[in-house]
């Protein structure tokens, strides 16, 4: 593997007045950043020409010029991580090689990523009840699925088809290359940008939302009409409980299931008996 290399430019100074002028000198070159000790500046760069291009700036200073290996402290910080165990079945972790030794069935998240990494609340208790979900030769979809941590835990359990999308484009990333360090084959997990509006027609045996309650109620009326069997809600402060059972109530849903962790709730829906689900969207597959 080829190693990466910061070029450095060493320049030192005599008073807090030298210090601010070697920086304001540095702001107007392609460093990529600088540290500072008592006596001197460690300016770093991407390459020895933009090295060389920002000497003439600093021409009033005795500068001394070095190379070293780039460290990946992002990768040395995950590697310090410990893995987290969710549920009965499953352990989260940045780097594989964190939980090389668990029995747990194992999923790969980046700690960077802000999209969902197995470490919040509402995440755990979102695993621990697709546990109790039967979810083995299912068709899942995720709503807002950010990181795709949800998804990929599904396909795990064993769906048959984890459709994962969410509305952030930025978010498109994270899930492709999470699906990718996951081994989890595209056709089984397909991903799009996007709301629920821009699915085809068809149902789905369980549908999760890990989301808030301002973004899940105006929804409920659309997600209700693709659940076939359960649908799992999820980012939700206890305190907002009420707010969302009579909005599911509203909807021909009865709360089947509800876990409660720190100060969050999750809980999952089927329908009513007196509620027969929309047939007009059953004959295509999504």
């Amino acid at each position: 593997m080829q190693l990466v290399k910061d070029y450095l430019l060493i320049i030192p100074f005599e008073s807090s007045e030298q210090e601010e002028q070697i920086q304001s000198q540095l702001y107007l070159t392609a460093s990529t950043g600088s540290t500072s000790t008592e006596d001197a500046i460690t300016a770093y760069f991407d390459s020895p020409e933009a090295r060389d291009e920002a000497k003439p700036l600093l021409k009033d200073f005795d500068v001394t010029e070095a190379e070293r290996e780039r460290v990946d402290w992002l990768q040395l910080y995950q590697q310090s991580l410990e893995p987290m165990e969710i549920g009965r079945t499953f352990i989260v972790a940045p780097d594989p090689a964190l939980m090389r030794d668990s029995p747990r069935t194992k999923i790969i998240v980046p700690q960077e990523q802000a999209f969902g990494t197995g470490s919040h609340e509402t995440t755990s208790l979102c695993v621990e009840i697709l546990e109790t979900l039967q979810v083995e030769g299912k068709r899942c979809l995720d709503i807002g699925t950010g990181s795709g941590i949800l998804a990929i835990a599904m396909q795990k359990l064993g769906a048959a088809k984890v459709i994962a999308f969410d509305n952030d484009p930025d978010a498109y990333a994270a899930m492709r290359d999470n699906r990718i360090r996951n081994a989890v084959p595209e056709e089984s997990m397909p991903l799009f940008i996007g709301g629920v509006e821009a699915l085809r027609a068809g149902r789905f045996d369980i549908v999760t939302m890990n989301i808030i309650p301002e973004v899940i109620i105006p929804l409920l009326p659309l997600v209700v009409r693709r659940m076939k069997d359960a649908l799992m809600l999820s980012g939700i402060l206890i305190v907002k409980r009420g707010e969302i059972v009579e909005a599911a109530e509203k909807e021909g849903l009865s709360l089947a299931d509800e876990r409660m962790k720190g100060e969050w709730w999750a809980g999952v829906f089927r329908r009513a008996s007196n509620s027969p689900p929309n047939m007009s969207l059953h004959s295509r597959d999504s």
